[in-house]
C-alpha cells in the first residue's frame, strides 16, 4: 500500500512538472509569475511547501544543489513536503519579477531558495543572506537539514 502511495505521489509530482514544462513551452511568453501562482495551488492542494529554487544553467553551485537534491535521501525528504519551482535567473537578467516579488533572495547570489506555505501564504524561509550560494562546498547533510527544518512532514 505504502509502495503504491509512493508510486502514485511520483506519478502526481512528474505530471505536474510535465504540465508546467508544457505549459511553458506552448504559450511563450508564459509569466513567471503565472507558473509560480499555479505552483502554490497545486503544493495547497498537495498539502506541500513550495520551494521556488532560483538559479542559473552555467553556475556551479547551481549544478552542484541539483546533484544534492536528487540523492536517495534529499530526494524522499522532498517528495514527502516539497513542490519545487524552478526559476533560470539567466544572467541576472530573467524572470526578476518573481525575484522582486519575493523580497529579492538572489541579491547575495544563486542558488537561492525561498520555502512558502501556501495557506495561508507566507514565506517560512529565505536564502536572502546567500546561504546557498556556495552550494558546491556544502554536504548533502547540510542541505538535508535545511529542508528538514522546513518540512510540512
Amino acid at each position: 500500500m505504502k509502495t503504491a502511495l509512493n508510486i502514485l505521489n511520483i506519478i502526481n509530482i512528474t505530471l505536474f512538472c510535465i504540465l508546467i514544462f508544457v505549459n511553458s513551452c506552448a504559450q511563450k511568453p508564459t509569466s513567471i509569475i503565472s507558473l509560480y501562482e499555479d505552483s502554490l495551488r497545486y503544493a495547497e492542494k498537495e498539502n506541500k511547501n513550495l520551494i521556488v529554487l532560483f538559479g542559473a544553467d552555467w553556475c556551479p553551485d547551481c549544478k552542484a544543489l541539483d546533484r544534492m537534491l536528487v540523492s536517495p535521501e534529499i530526494k524522499s525528504l522532498i517528495q514527502k513536503n516539497y513542490i519545487i519551482l524552478k526559476v533560470d535567473v539567466g544572467r541576472f537578467d530573467k524572470n526578476l519579477d518573481l525575484d522582486e516579488k519575493l523580497g529579492h533572495p538572489i541579491g547575495k547570489g544563486i542558488p537561492a531558495l525561498v520555502i512558502l506555505a501556501p495557506n495561508p501564504l507566507k514565506i517560512v524561509a529565505s536564502t536572502e543572506g546567500g546561504e546557498f550560494s556556495n552550494a558546491s562546498r556544502m554536504s548533502q547533510d547540510q542541505v538535508f537539514a535545511y529542508l528538514k527544518k522546513f518540512g510540512t512532514n
